[in-house]
């Protein structure tokens, strides 16, 4: 996650999105006169994506533990996070593509641009499943002693439900339903930061369990 904050707010200064209704030249330009930074910054994006591939890995690992979810729970939490992981990959590349012929007419480069916002933004219904998926596996738990606490279950079907507007910026290009605002962009991060920061704690508190639990056998 810091490797991909770095690349994608520090070296290519997307955050805050460039918003749709720019014109055609000033996101030529801002390719153009930035093509370095943004190149470098979504190669250090990609691979901190990368890193998320064990992440969600572990997380249905410690779902296969839960006594009483299926295991389709755990299946369907890594194909959606997997999944999710690539659908974030893709963007990085064509952000890349963008810069890569600052000479390429502004036309090109507008549909480059344009198909990687809504390619980044729009998926988001990958990582509500992700999130569903959790959720109803941690409701689940039937453990004396759970793999994870029933508030976090609870958390993960609420966070799932943050995901859902972000299809919406599919019909607008201003305003708080565009890719830069507030329903399609911003509530799905600030959903996404807290469940991974608590899923980061969560995840150590349960694997520690599972250390003690093996010990006990």
């Amino acid at each position: 996650m810091v490797m991909f904050g770095l690349g994608f707010v520090v070296f290519a200064r997307f955050l805050p999105p460039l918003p749709p209704s720019m014109d055609m030249t000033a996101v030529a330009a801002n390719y153009q006169h930035n093509a370095t930074s943004i190149q470098f910054g979504m190669c250090l994006a990609m691979m901190g994506t990368a890193f998320l591939m064990p992440w969600v890995a572990l997380i249905s690992s410690q779902m296969l533990r839960i006594k009483g979810a299926i295991p389709i729970w755990a299946s369907t939490q890594l194909g959606a996070g997997i999944g999710g992981i690539i659908l974030i990959i893709i963007p990085c590349l064509l952000w890349i593509v963008a810069t890569f012929r600052p000479e390429r007419d502004p036309e090109l480069t507008y549909l480059i641009h344009d198909a990687a916002w809504i390619i980044f933004v729009l998926p988001s219904p990958m990582a509500f499943i992700q999130s569903l998926a959790l959720g109803i596996a941690i409701l689940s738990d039937q453990n004396s002693k759970p793999v994870f606490p029933r508030w976090a279950g609870f958390l993960n079907l609420w966070i799932a439900i943050m995901f859902l507007p972000a299809p919406i910026a599919a019909f607008f290009k201003s305003g708080p339903f565009a890719w830069n605002g507030l329903f399609p962009f911003w509530i799905p991060l600030v959903g996404f930061s807290m469940w991974f920061m608590v899923m980061f704690v969560l995840l150590l508190k349960a694997i520690k369990q599972e250390a003690k639990e093996a010990l006990l056998f």
